[in-house]
């Protein structure tokens, strides 16, 4: 069965065990789980070959992310034996119900922001080498508001919802239109410290 005919599931899944978190805070795996996202079914060989790592350290890591039902092996040709995600998009909170949930949710949360820091930063290097249109269309905005609690909940409602109109995109490759190219999109909202007035 392709990616295409056997997608994941499009709901996040929520992340509570501190043990599958920990699983998941390793950059390798992290690496591995957006090449199955963005390439569908890969054997651990092709997954070694497209990270540049040994099919070896690939395999490890893909049985460690099955283990945490991030993965599952499906039949391929011959004795081929690749690997598809189980779930495409995950959520976790930092504030934990115990001692051992919010120290592995945090090291996963700053592994991710790590990542994608570095990813903007590279962005920026390299922008002048890219089309003048995708320069044009990419942006980097960031500002100041004062919401209320429920403004800054409906807000993360609307930008999620506005991201989930394109996400067959990711499982469907025929819904991608021609010169559709993968974008990152990082959006953050969060609660400043009051000034000294209380502003």
């Amino acid at each position: 069965m392709s990616f295409d005919e056997a997608p994941a599931e499009v709901k996040p899944r929520v992340l509570e065990d501190p043990r599958t978190l920990r699983a998941l805070a390793h950059p390798t795996r992290i690496d591995l789980l957006e090449l199955l996202v963005r390439e569908g079914e890969l054997t651990a060989t092709q997954a070694g070959h497209a990270l540049e790592l040994t099919p070896a350290n690939c395999s490890y890591h893909l049985r460690q992310l099955a283990r945490h039902g991030f993965v599952r092996e499906v039949e391929g040709p011959g004795r081929n034996r690749p690997w598809q995600l189980a779930s495409l998009s995950h959520s976790w909170s930092d504030v934990g119900p115990d001692g051992q949930t919010s120290p592995a949710a945090s090291a996963l949360t700053g592994l991710v922001l790590d990542r994608e820091f570095a990813r903007i930063r590279n962005w920026f290097a390299r922008q002048a080498e890219v089309e003048k249109e995708w320069r044009d269309a990419a942006f980097a905005t960031s500002g100041l508001s004062y919401l209320t609690a429920e403004e800054l909940a409906e807000l993360q409602t609307q930008v999620s919802q506005l991201l989930q109109t394109r996400v067959n995109r990711i499982t469907d490759r025929s819904a991608r239109p021609p010169g559709a190219r993968p974008v990152a999109v990082l959006a953050v909202a969060y609660l400043l410290d009051p000034t000294a007035s209380g502003a």
